[in-house]
């Protein structure tokens, strides 16, 4: 049996290995300012069993269990990479319990409204000067259920969500935590392992009320593009294949590998 230490061990000797080697998941997560990173990426759709069959056809692997959010009204899968999560969010047939932050049925209906069905999670480094988020510019940021969210960004539907997740829940964390199930987890018929490059492409013509995306980019964090409709490119393993696979319509990914 693997332990907690023994799996955290091999963890962090491959991330180490991923720093000497280009077009890898170190190149993602580049040392920045912030000190932040990628820890986790949600797109939402109409029809959750059908976009969750597309990608598994696709060649990537995602658990059975359905999480549920009363509070939201949502049902969620998740596909587990090495270095991050992808989440396939929808809503349930039934209204949520409590308001919360995010306006998941605009989100959901992003083909309608032309709101963006994006969501990005930043988790903190683990080094140790890493104490708080003094170092990000962005002036208006509350916390709603253990997340840090702008909340102009918040408001503005028409721009990919980006929160802040603390560290007992970050992406590491919980791959940690898990060790006898992670593997299984990770091993995707496609092959797959880290990503590698994320591009976020937005709506032209709209209103920008929140510095948010500015300062991601500018944090290298992800590439941002402004297009006539949301897309999110995903590059696997630095696209070591040369091959493209175009989620559309029901999906508005476009995955290489």
């Amino acid at each position: 049996m693997i332990t907690a230490s023994r799996l955290s061990q091999e963890i962090n000797s491959y991330q180490a290995k991923l720093q000497e080697k280009p077009g890898t998941a170190a190149a993602l997560n580049q040392r920045n300012s912030s000190l932040l990173e990628i820890d986790r990426l949600f797109v939402c759709v109409q029809e959750g069993a059908n976009a969750v069959s597309i990608l598994e056809n696709f060649g990537l692997y995602f658990p059975d269990t359905v999480i549920r959010s009363e509070a939201e009204g949502t049902k969620s899968r998740i596909c587990f990479l090495e270095n991050l999560y992808l989440a396939i969010i929808w809503l349930e047939d039934k209204p949520p319990s409590s308001q919360t932050a995010i306006n998941f049925p605009a989100r959901v209906n992003w083909q309608d409204n032309h709101t963006s069905p994006f969501g990005i999670g930043l988790s903190r480094r683990q080094e140790p000067d890493v104490t708080t988020l003094d170092s990000c510019p962005i002036s208006d940021l509350r916390v709603d259920k253990y997340l840090a969210y702008s909340q102009k960004n918040q408001q503005n539907a028409i721009e990919p969500l980006v929160f802040f997740i603390p560290d007992r829940l970050k992406y590491a964390s919980i791959l940690s935590c898990k060790q006898q199930t992670s593997q299984k987890y990770l091993s995707h018929p496609l092959g797959v392992r880290n990503i590698t490059d994320i591009k976020m492409s937005v709506q032209t013509g709209k209103r920008r009320n929140s510095n948010v995306l500015d300062w991601l980019q500018q944090e290298k964090l992800l590439k941002i593009a402004r297009t006539d409709a949301p897309l999110l490119e995903i590059t696997f393993d630095g696209g070591v294949r040369g091959e493209i696979f175009d989620a559309r319509p029901t999906l508005p990914i476009i995955f290489r590998y």
